[in-house]
């Protein structure tokens, strides 16, 4: 026949050192509540405390064993407190942070932006240079050709004055 178990069973997930002395102190036997799956086989107890399972709630009832309940009150310590505290500060700073690598990200966009603008309008300035400079060329090229014609010009006028002369003293 089976023997029944005296443990006395608590499950619980707070294992520091104060919590397992106080515990150990009442009699219990510590089993991490997060630690139990469904599969597991059910440890023999007389009682069980703190945050149960269900299936060792339902063991319990069938066994007609004692249930412990107790009220559990949590606080912040002072320690948490003090993490909880540097955790927003360094929060709020990343966020500052965050701000000021958004102004400079827009403000490379605009210079950026106006980068290419100036690029755009250094292209414009330099096709309207080569415009200017064929057109130069052009022009040195029709001063050289009425240079000429000038020159043409006044051999035919000074031609034209002899032969006039030369028809006057004939007559």
């Amino acid at each position: 026949m089976k023997k029944e178990s005296n443990k006395r069973l608590y499950f619980t997930d707070d294992f520091s050192p104060e919590n397992v002395a106080k515990l150990q102190g009442e009699g219990y036997i510590l089993r991490k509540a997060s630690a139990y799956h469904e599969a597991d086989t059910l440890e023999p107890c007389s009682e069980v405390a703190g945050d149960v399972p269900k299936a060792y709630l339902d063991l319990i009832k069938r066994n007609n064993s004692n249930i412990v309940t107790i009220e559990a009150k949590v606080g912040i310590t002072p320690e948490l407190q003090q993490t909880i505290d540097d955790a927003k500060a360094e929060c709020e700073k990343v966020i500052a942070e965050n701000e000021v690598l958004k102004k400079q990200v827009e403000a490379y966009q605009q210079t950026e932006l106006r980068n290419s603008e100036l690029l755009s309008e250094n292209s414009r300035l330099s096709d309207a240079l080569v415009k200017l400079n064929g057109v130069l060329v052009e022009r040195n090229a029709l001063a050289g050709q009425v240079k000429d014609l000038e020159a043409k010009l006044k051999k035919q006028t000074a031609t034209e004055v002899k032969a006039a002369k030369t028809a006057e003293a004939k007559e």
